[in-house]
C-alpha cells in the first residue's frame, strides 16, 4: 500500500514538473509551425517536429487508455514496418508534419473563443438567451441555436458557456439544454472553415470554400431548423420564466457576428495568400485576431489584464493538450506505418472497384463507422486519402459533403467525439448515456436524412 502510494506520489511529481515545461514547448511547437508555413526551410521542420515529438513523448503516459492502446498499435505497426525492411525514413518523417500540423490549428482554436469568454459578454449571452425565450424560444431551442452559433468558433467550448448560463436561467432544464446544445453544434462542421475536419476535407478534396458552402448549407440551415423546432416542442413545465430585460447594446452584436467575421476573415485570408494550406491560414489568421483584439482592448482599457488573459488562457491549452499529441502524433505513427505495410491496399482497391454513383456513399459510411468504432475522424480521413486519394473525384464538393456528413452522424453516437466527451465532462453522465442513449433517435434521423441529401446529390452531379 505505502508503495503504491509512493509510486502515485512521484508519478504525480514527474507530471507536474513536465508540464511546467509544457508551455514552453507548446509556444516553440507553435512558432516552429508558422515558420514552417510561412518561409519552409529544413531547420524549421526539424524544429517544429523535434517540440512536436518531445510533447507527443510527454503526452502519452498521462493520456487515457484508449490514447495509450492507440500508442501501442502504432508502435507495433511501425514495428512491423522496420522488421519486413519496409520502412522508408524519408517518407516517414516526410508524412509526419501533416498530424503535428493538425495538433497546432487545434491549440490555436483552443483560444478563439478568448474575446467572448470575457466577463463583460457573460451578460450579453445571458441576455441574448433571455430575449430568445421572451420571444417564445424554450430552453432546449435557444441552447441549440447558441450551441451553433458559439461552437461555430469556439468548438466544443460553446457547451461550457451554455451549461455556465442555463445552470443559473433553468437549472432543472440543465442536461437537457446541454443535449440540445450538442444536436444544434453537429451542423456547424458543415460550414466554418475554423473546424479542424472541415479544414482537412476541403484541403484533401481541393473543393473550394465556396463551392462547399452551395452543398452543405442547404442541409445545415433546414437540419438546424428542424432540430430547433423539436426542441421547441420538447418545453418543459419546469423551465423558469425568463428573467429581467437584460440591457442589449453592440457587444450582444459582437456576440453573434464575431463567429461570422472570423470566419469571413479566414475565407478571406485564404483567397489573398493561396500558396497557403487552409489549415496553416486558420491557425496563423486566428492567432493575429485574437492577439490584435487583445492589444486594441489593452490599449483602450490602459491596462495590461487583457493581455494576461490571453497568456493565461495560451498557457492552460498547451498545458491540458495531451490528448491532442498523444491522438495525432500516435495517428500519424499509424497510419505512416500502414502505408508502408501496404495494409491501406485494400481500402483503396476496395473503393476504387464501386461504381461512381455508390463511392460517395461508401466515404460517408466509412467515416460514420469508424468514428463509432474509435477511430477519431481526422485520423480517419487522412489514412482513407492515403489509400484512395480524395482529390482524383470528378466532384470534389460531392465528396467533401459526404466524408463531412458521415462525421456528422456519428458525432453524438460515439463516446470518442469531443463534442460526448466535454458533455459527458459537464453532466457528470458516462460518455453512453449523453451520447448514443439520449441521441439515437436524433443520430438516426441526421444519417437517413444524410443518406438521401448524398444521393441526391450524387445523381446531380453525376
Amino acid at each position: 500500500m505505502r508503495e503504491s502510494t509512493q509510486k502515485t506520489a512521484l508519478s504525480g511529481s514527474a507530471r507536474a514538473r513536465l508540464d511546467g515545461v509544457r508551455p514552453a514547448l507548446g509556444a516553440t511547437f507553435l512558432a516552429a509551425y508558422a515558420w514552417s508555413n510561412l518561409a519552409p526551410s529544413s531547420v524549421a521542420t526539424a524544429v517544429f517536429l523535434g517540440t512536436g515529438a518531445a510533447l507527443y513523448a510527454v503526452s502519452v503516459p498521462w493520456a487515457s487508455s484508449f490514447h495509450k492502446g492507440l500508442a501501442l498499435v502504432s508502435f507495433v505497426a511501425l514495428g512491423a514496418a522496420v522488421v519486413t525492411g519496409r520502412f522508408d525514413a524519408g517518407a516517414f518523417v516526410g508524412g509526419l508534419p501533416d498530424y503535428f500540423g493538425v495538433v497546432a490549428v487545434l491549440l490555436v482554436l483552443s483560444v478563439a473563443g478568448y474575446p467572448l469568454r470575457a466577463a463583460r459578454y457573460e451578460a450579453q449571452i445571458r441576455g441574448l438567451v433571455a430575449a430568445l425565450r421572451r420571444r417564445g424560444a424554450g430552453v432546449g431551442a435557444a441552447s441549440s441555436i447558441m450551441g451553433h452559433v458559439l461552437g461555430a468558433v469556439l468548438d466544443v467550448g460553446a457547451f461550457v458557456l451554455i451549461d455556465v448560463i442555463v445552470g443559473r436561467a433553468a437549472p432543472s432544464s440543465r442536461i437537457n439544454a446541454l443535449v440540445w446544445a450538442g444536436r444544434g453544434f453537429s451542423f456547424a462542421p458543415l460550414w466554418t472553415n475554423l473546424n479542424v475536419f472541415t479544414a482537412t476535407t476541403i484541403v484533401l478534396t481541393g473543393v473550394s470554400y465556396p463551392s462547399l458552402l452551395t452543398v452543405t448549407l442547404p442541409f445545415a440551415l433546414l437540419g438546424l431548423a428542424a432540430t430547433s423546432l423539436f426542441a421547441q416542442r420538447e418545453v418543459e413545465d419546469t423551465e423558469a420564466p425568463p428573467g429581467p430585460d437584460e440591457p442589449l447594446d453592440r457587444k450582444a452584436a459582437a456576440v453573434v457576428l464575431y463567429p461570422v467575421l472570423l470566419v469571413a476573415t479566414v475565407a478571406l485570408a485564404n483567397l489573398l495568400f493561396p500558396n497557403l494550406s487552409l489549415t496553416a491560414t486558420i491557425a496563423v489568421t486566428v492567432a493575429l485576431v485574437v492577439v490584435l483584439i487583445a492589444v486594441l482592448a489593452a490599449l483602450i482599457l490602459r491596462r495590461t489584464s487583457p493581455l494576461g488573459r490571453l497568456a493565461g488562457e495560451t498557457r492552460g491549452s498547451l498545458t491540458a493538450s495531451h490528448a491532442e499529441f498523444a491522438l495525432f502524433g500516435s495517428a500519424g505513427i499509424l497510419v505512416l506505418s500502414l502505408a508502408e505495410l501496404g495494409a491501406l491496399a485494400p481500402l483503396g482497391n476496395l473503393l476504387s472497384s464501386l461504381p461512381p454513383l455508390l463511392v460517395a456513399p461508401a466515404l460517408m459510411l466509412t467515416i460514420g463507422v469508424g468514428f463509432v468504432v474509435g477511430i477519431h475522424v481526422i485520423p480517419m480521413v487522412l489514412l482513407i486519402n492515403t489509400a484512395f486519394p480524395l482529390d482524383g473525384g470528378p466532384a470534389p464538393a460531392l465528396w467533401a459533403v459526404a466524408l463531412l456528413l458521415g462525421a456528422q452522424s456519428a458525432l453524438l453516437l460515439t463516446p470518442f467525439s469531443s463534442a460526448v466527451t466535454m458533455l459527458a465532462r459537464l453532466t457528470g453522465l458516462h460518455p453512453l448515456e449523453i451520447g448514443p442513449k439520449r441521441n439515437w433517435g436524433f443520430g438516426l434521423a441526421v444519417t437517413l436524412a444524410a443518406m438521401l441529401y448524398v444521393g441526391a446529390l450524387t445523381l446531380i452531379f453525376h
